[in-house]
């Protein structure tokens, strides 16, 4: 499967509620299927299937990023932006407040800034497909609980919604303000997702 940058994702499984997904790389099939230690086909990945999986992608993948956690979209109908939207402002490409993101993230960047101009939060486009744009998010420690998150993923969503584009969130299982974040914008849960990728 193409991800970002052009390179392939070694490894991605989708579970919905009717049933599951996991496509891998040829190369890697009989690693993984060697580390999962069955060969039992199961409709959905339930708790224990999902972390197996998980750990064995990491075993196969062991220089790439592994996640486990919620694949989550939003529509136009979906999308309830917060009244404090306002707060972030789309950054210039050649601002050097986030510069070092520029060699991560290929998309449009949203920021709350703080003293000297500096980006307190953001979120970033990843332009996973001409269809499908991803929103990566962070704040620093110390303006955690502002909602800053909320307001500049509510902006990176607005953006791609705005440019036809569908946009996507995935956070880790275990990251229960993520998923606050993602769910408080309207981020509808699609599907649960291990990934590796590089």
């Amino acid at each position: 499967m193409p991800a970002w940058h052009g390179f392939t994702m070694p490894i991605v499984a989708l579970s919905f509620a009717p049933g599951a997904v996991i496509a891998c790389r040829p190369d890697l099939v009989e690693r993984l299927r060697a580390e999962l230690g069955s060969d039992a086909h199961q409709a959905h990945l339930d708790g224990p299937a999902f972390r197996r999986l998980w750990r064995a992608v990491q075993r196969c993948t062991p220089e790439a990023f592994t996640l486990a956690g919620d694949f989550r979209a939003i529509d136009s109908a979906t999308f309830s932006p917060p009244n404090s939207m306002h707060r972030a402002e789309h950054i210039d490409v050649d601002d050097p407040a986030a510069l070092h993101l520029r060699t991560r993230f290929d998309g449009a960047i949203f920021g709350i800034r703080g003293p000297r101009g500096r980006l307190l939060s953001w979120a970033a486009l990843k332009l996973k497909s001409d269809h499908i744009w991803e929103i990566a998010v962070a704040t620093e420690a110390d303006y955690r609980g502002r909602g800053y998150a909320r307001d500049v993923v509510a902006a990176a969503a607005r953006f791609t919604l705005d440019q036809g584009r569908l946009p996507t969130y995935i956070h880790d299982r275990d990251n229960g303000t993520s998923a606050f974040v993602a769910r408080a914008v309207g981020f509808q849960l699609y599907a649960e997702i291990v990934l590796s990728e590089y």
